[in-house]
């Protein structure tokens, strides 16, 4: 038997099938003793299934083309071993979720036998519970009389419970592990028969199922069924219910109810309608909400304004946007939880989209009067990088690939464009969930990139959504090798800094680490071709100017940018520009507090990426409105949809911080403006 560590490495290697070792340990941060402690390990498991083992052979691993045909035809079957929870975390959500379906009072002891674990184990994790449970108003209390038990509202624990299983839904063998707790009650894990009710009816009222959040939806479906059985009811307002009621939606939970054996509640089919509305993509229609849809052009024209960029096919564009944009408007209408297993992913990956599209958010949150959780944003960052890196070029066929994702609309628009960019050789067919791509003919395609196994017999490549450098350079090693059956090779830091240390002395070696890492896995240059500059590269001491005051609102904007003008980075008619945009869409440069960054398209005057800024003693007034007071302008010349957002990102963060605000107002030198700017310009 496998031990967890050993099994996720055996996961990666016959998913990912790596080329190169040093290539690969670098991807998963491990040594070279600790992989091969795990090989050992795996090829003892091979061995015992009759397959032959792992090779690494002058560091390239060779995977026999048996084993990979084995986990083909099994996939995580072969993982699904019960294992105990070794993370902290995971024992914490399993608590809780035994602890929601309870059918009789638990104590210590049923912890222990069900996680394995110490009676100083259970105490602690119960204390980490009830801190998990702070956020959403619950609390897990003990009584000798009713055991472990969750108390509070009932809508808020079911609130917990989603959140509970979105997170444990991501953790490897989450089938296993959202069984085990079913059966230590004994009771039935039903995932199979729910879905196919919920896929009937998906087909009869024309909706469109997120696959991610349907799985998470399915486990707390069940476990709604358990409390309801046990007389557990939710509460709903009642003009919350006469809102539902109208909807088309209220009539599938109805069905949802009656086809599953469980009571029409008017509250609890208000509940799972509210759910529905959080996992049905949006679709346009002559019916579609006028206001969401008005909302989503909003955001669209809010994102195009501020970053100063032009999307293609624009009302493609809308069309996606909405599809993503419903089902989160109503998951943040009705705070339904949800967890973005990538978000710490995107942040480091796409640090500079993910500050402009909070940025771009704020008014949305104004107008819709809540807070936009940060694991919305990150989808709503996949979202617009996917149509940033969209491109209309024709290519020539070779292959035809097709993309499984079943992470929604967002995650499947930013992988496609990767690989699109990544392989431009190949055919792309399309974007298919799961349940899509199962019932989709075999012949229609070459190649399958997918982010969760997949049952086939053509070539099959594992990733992750959002793809750091690295791993990307892995994956072209592999399907290059599979496709053209060719070895292309890559080297490596490692190997770089010993050829290096051959023939010169390095004085900073992690410096030159960092600077061959930037080399070989920019990107910033794979992506789009050009370095993406920061923000002390574009506001110097030249492009820096105070003046005292100007009267007339038009001669501040061409006053700003003027040094731009003058280092042919714009023409005139991109000044004309910009002051027709304000006298035709109003004072929407305004960013903050006296602070506007007027700004054009490229194609109206741009000819290389620019800023600059003036900062005015005395105010004026855009439109000649007192109301749109301003001092500090920051003239942004954008060359095309990319290269500027680094530097955009970073001055972003700068006017966001009251403090650093407070001083770019404060400032009396260039000097002290450098200075301030260069605290943000991190390469």
């Amino acid at each position: 038997m496998l031990e967890s560590r050993s099994l996720n490495t055996f996961y990666r290697l016959v998913s990912l099938q790596p080329v190169h070792l040093t290539l690969f340990l670098e991807n998963i941060h491990f040594t070279r003793r600790q992989f091969h402690y795990d090989l050992k390990k795996i090829n003892y498991f091979l061995m015992q299934k009759g397959l032959p083992a792992i090779e690494v052979v002058h560091d390239k691993i060779i995977i026999p083309k048996e084993t990979i045909s084995f986990w083909q035809k099994h996939g995580t079957s072969v993982m699904e071993i019960d294992l105990p929870a070794t993370d902290p975390l995971e024992r914490v959500i399993m608590i809780l979720l035994s602890t929601f379906i309870r059918q009789e009072a638990l104590s210590s002891f049923h912890y222990q036998d069900f996680l394995g674990i110490s009676k100083n184990t259970v105490s602690a994790d119960m204390k980490k519970a009830n801190e998990f449970c702070q956020d959403f108003r619950v609390k897990i209390t003990y009584t000798r009389e009713n055991g472990y038990h969750l108390k509070g509202v009932e809508e808020d624990k079911r609130h917990l419970m989603l959140k509970a299983i979105s997170l444990l839904s991501i953790s490897p063998n989450a089938r296993g592990k959202f069984r085990s707790i079913f059966q230590e009650h004994q009771l039935p894990d039903q995932f199979e028969a729910y879905q196919r009710v919920l896929r009937n009816l998906e087909k009869q009222f024309s909706l469109s199922f997120i696959e991610e959040r349907l799985f998470d939806f399915i486990y707390l479906l069940q476990m709604i069924h358990i409390r309801q059985r046990q007389n557990k009811w939710v509460r709903i307002f009642t003009d919350t219910i006469s809102f539902l009621e109208n909807q088309e939606i209220f009539k599938v939970a109805e069905r949802v109810q009656q086809e599953l054996g469980q009571l029409p509640e008017k509250e609890e089919l208000a509940f799972l309608a509210i759910q529905l509305l959080g996992i049905c993509q949006g679709q346009i229609s002559p019916s579609s909400d006028d206001a969401l849809l008005n909302i989503t052009e909003q955001i669209l024209n809010g994102f195009e304004r501020y970053a100063s960029i032009k999307l293609a096919n624009r009302e493609k564009a809308i069309e996606t946007l909405y599809h993503h944009l419903k089902p989160a408007y109503y998951r943040m209408l009705f705070k339904i939880p949800i967890t973005n297993p990538l978000l710490s992913e995107i942040k480091k990956e796409h640090d500079h989209l993910f500050t402009v599209v909070k940025e771009v958010m704020k008014p949305i949150e104004e107008v819709l009067n809540l807070k936009i959780p940060e694991d919305e944003l990150g989808f709503l960052t996949l979202h617009f990088g996917g149509l940033l890196e969209q491109s209309s070029e024709k290519r020539q066929v070779v292959k035809r690939a097709i993309i499984v994702c079943p992470n929604g609309i967002s995650s499947s628009l930013m992988l496609e464009t990767q690989l699109k960019s990544l392989f431009p050789q190949l055919h792309w067919i399309s974007s298919l969930s799961t349940y899509d791509f199962n019932r989709m003919d075999a012949e229609a395609y070459d190649l399958v990139f997918s982010t969760v196994f997949l049952k086939t017999e053509k070539p099959i490549f594992i990733m992750k959504p959002v793809m750091n450098e690295t791993e990307k350079t892995e994956l072209v090693q592999t399907v290059k090798q599979i496709i053209d059956q060719q070895s292309v090779r890559f080297p490596t830091t490692d190997e770089l800094m010993k050829v290096i240390r051959q023939y010169a002395t390095i004085k900073h070696p992690e410096l030159l680490r960092e600077a061959l890492q930037n080399t070989l896995y920019q990107s910033n240059e794979t992506i789009t071709g050009r370095k993406q500059p920061v923000l002390n590269d574009l506001l110097t001491i030249d492009t820096i100017q105070f003046e005292e005051k100007y009267d007339n609102w038009k001669e501040a904007i061409a006053k700003v940018a003027e040094p731009l003008l003058l280092k042919g980075s714009i023409t005139s008619n991109y000044i004309d520009s910009m002051i027709q945009n304000i006298e035709n869409l109003g004072p929407y440069v305004i960013v903050g507090q006296e602070v506007a960054i007027p700004h054009s398209r490229p194609e109206n005057g741009v000819n290389k990426v620019g800023m600059s800024l003036l900062k005015l003693a005395e105010p004026t007034y855009l439109l000649n409105e007192e109301k749109n007071s301003v001092k500090i302008f920051i003239c942004l010349a954008a060359i095309d949809n990319q290269t500027h957002l680094k530097a955009l990102a970073q001055l972003t963060k700068l006017l966001s911080d009251p403090a650093k605000l407070g001083e770019l107002k404060a400032a009396q030198t260039k000097q002290e403006i450098i200075d301030l700017v260069s605290e943000y310009s991190v390469r």
